[in-house]
C-alpha cells in the first residue's frame, strides 16, 4: 500500500510570507496612492442612501499628492509631467503643475518650461467642481488666467476631447457629491 502525501499545504506558508514581505516593500507613496484609489472605488460602488445623510471620507494632502503622482506615472500619454497641491482652510488650494510644452506644440510660443503656480478657491456645484483662480504665475512670472486657458485648450485638442477652460465645471469622481478642503486634507461627501 502506497501513501500519497499532499505537498500543497507547504505552499501556503511560503505564499503568506511572500505576501508579508511584498506588502512591507511597498513604499509609503504607493500605499497612500492605493488608499485613495480604494476610497474612490468604494464610494463609486456605494448604493445611494435612502435618507438625506451624507457619508464622508477623508484624504490627507500627502495621500492626494501621492495619488496624483501615481496616476501621472501610470498614464501612457499625458501632457502633464507633474502636479502637486497644497490644501488650505476654507476650500483654498495652491499648487504647481508642469505641462509638457513640446508634446502640446507650445514650446515655440511659451518656451520649454510650462511651470504654473496657482492659488484658488475650490467651488462645488451639483457633483461638479471648479477652481476660481486668485493668483497664477508661469515660471515665477505673474500671468493672466487666459494663458493657462490657452494651455488647457491645447491639451483638450491633443486628447481630442471637448475644449474646456478654467471657468468650466468638472465632474467629480463617480459617487462624490462635493468636496471640502481644509488645511492638509480634503473631505469627500457621498
Amino acid at each position: 500500500m502506497m501513501i500519497r502525501l499532499n505537498h500543497r499545504w507547504h505552499i501556503w506558508p511560503i505564499l503568506l510570507m511572500a505576501g508579508i514581505v511584498f506588502t512591507g516593500a511597498i513604499d509609503r507613496q504607493t500605499r497612500d496612492a492605493l488608499k485613495v484609489q480604494h476610497i474612490l472605488k468604494t464610494i463609486e460602488r456605494q448604493p445611494p442612501r435612502t435618507d438625506d445623510k451624507e457619508r464622508t471620507a477623508e484624504i490627507t494632502q500627502s495621500e492626494l499628492n501621492a495619488y496624483i503622482a501615481w496616476r501621472l506615472a501610470h498614464e501612457t500619454d499625458t501632457v502633464i509631467n507633474t502636479m502637486t497641491v497644497d490644501l488650505l482652510d476654507n476650500n483654498h488650494v495652491t499648487g504647481k503643475i508642469r505641462f509638457d510644452a513640446a508634446r502640446l506644440n507650445l514650446d515655440a510660443v511659451l518656451g520649454e518650461a510650462l511651470d504654473f503656480d496657482f492659488k484658488g478657491i475650490l467651488v462645488n456645484g451639483d457633483r461638479k467642481a471648479r477652481l476660481d483662480l486668485i493668483a497664477l504665475s508661469l515660471c515665477g512670472q505673474p500671468v493672466k488666467p487666459q494663458v493657462l486657458d490657452f494651455v488647457l485648450q491645447a491639451a483638450a485638442l491633443y486628447y481630442g476631447s471637448a475644449i474646456s477652460g478654467l471657468n468650466d465645471w468638472y465632474e467629480l469622481p463617480p459617487g462624490v457629491r462635493r468636496i471640502t478642503v481644509r488645511e492638509k486634507g480634503a473631505v469627500l461627501y457621498y
